[in-house]
């Protein structure tokens, strides 16, 4: 009979492929037909435009609960969703131009904001800040909308040319295309202070921000990589170098995520800048784009089931973390042993520790 002792470490080492697939996941999150793109992400809540119902509605996913929720219902498309906290804003097609709507997740309620802003699009959530892209005027310029008091922010005049804004606590960056080449703008909303971010004469495009640090597409390379600045520093880093094109890229705390082409088709890429460490997210050969992140999860749009589907990934999945409806987990990159190949395992180890104690 051998030793309680080995028999226990024979018992972990059959286990140890349980404890490797919790370690990272993807996961399926939307299995319908029909397609779903352009998620948003905070904390457990996962926001998309979904086609199911023929025209575009926002559909809610709790990675905390596994529970679906359809948001709003109607017969005009409601699309382009972000997310925050209790706060759902999206673009409104109910009157035939873009309007912005916003749905509160505790009163379970939603109303347009009426700003007298036309052709708006591209909204961003924090905290009682609402903001987006509009056309004002003949200009292009951003509205920063106040849902505490239901009032606009107005912001110094601008050069006509402000598109693509984003949003983290008082922080706002946006592009400035006044100069003839695409630029990135700082704004604090607290204090009015503005600043450009870059001088290069070529353009940047497609900003986003976390807390002291803006990330944005920059084409000074003859392509498009990822660039990275920490407003805390004052310093600049280039994050991609890959001859490819590197779009879209989203920053959180640590870690910065972004399409890339450098494969022939888009992918889901991640950088860790502490470590400065570069590894693709997804490897399927459809496309993958419009990522998202928040802590440890990012999510994406994912085409390999021959339409739209919005995927996830978890980088520290713990033991009963609930799974999509109908989903399947999967470490990115490798194939974790499917649940009836481990359950002999388990079986196994506990005959062994049970023989062993008698």
């Amino acid at each position: 009979m051998l030793p309680r002792f080995f028999l226990i470490l024979l018992a972990l080492s059959l286990l140890l492929p349980i404890a490797w697939c919790v370690q990272a996941a993807e996961v399926q999150i939307t299995r319908d037909p029909a397609d779903q793109t352009s998620p948003a992400i905070w904390g457990d809540r996962i926001v998309w435009a979904d086609a199911r119902n023929t025209n575009l509605d926002v559909y809610l996913y709790d990675a905390g609960t596994g529970n679906e929720t359809r948001i709003t219902k109607g017969p005009k498309d409601r699309k382009s969703p972000a997310i925050w906290e209790n706060t759902i804003a999206a673009v409104d097609m109910t009157y035939g131009s873009p309007d912005i709507y916003v749905y509160n997740l505790l009163t379970r309620s939603g109303r347009l904001i009426i700003t007298g802003a036309v052709n708006q699009k591209f909204p961003r959530v924090s905290g009682s800040f609402i903001i987006w892209e509009t056309s004002r005027n003949g200009d292009n310029d951003i509205v920063v909308y106040n849902t505490s008091d239901s009032r606009e922010v107005k912001l110094p005049q601008g050069t006509g040319s402000r598109r693509s804004p984003a949003i983290w606590g008082d922080r706002m960056v946006w592009t400035d295309a006044s100069g003839g080449t695409s630029t990135i703008y700082l704004h604090n909303l607290m204090t009015k202070a503005e600043s450009r971010l870059n001088n290069d004469a070529s353009s940047q495009f497609n900003p986003w921000v976390y807390e002291d640090l803006v990330v944005w597409q920059d084409n000074r390379n003859g392509n498009t990589d990822i660039y990275l600045y920490n407003t805390a520093t004052g310093t600049e880093q280039r994050i991609t170098s890959d001859p490819a094109d590197q779009r879209n890229p989203r920053v959180w705390g640590d870690r910065i995520v972004w399409e890339d082409n450098r494969n022939g088709n888009s992918d889901i890429y991640m950088y860790t800048i502490s470590t400065g460490k570069e590894e693709a997210m997804t490897h399927d050969k459809a496309v993958q784009r419009s990522p998202a992140i928040w802590g440890d999860r990012i999510v994406w749009e994912d085409h390999r089931n021959g339409n739209a589907d919005i995927y996830m990934y978890e980088a520290e999945v713990k033991a009963g973390t609930p799974s999509a409806p109908g989903a399947a987990g999967n470490q990115a990159g490798t194939t974790p042993l499917p649940l009836p190949e481990i359950l002999p395992l388990i079986a196994a180890a506990l005959l062994l520790v049970f023989t062993g104690r008698r």
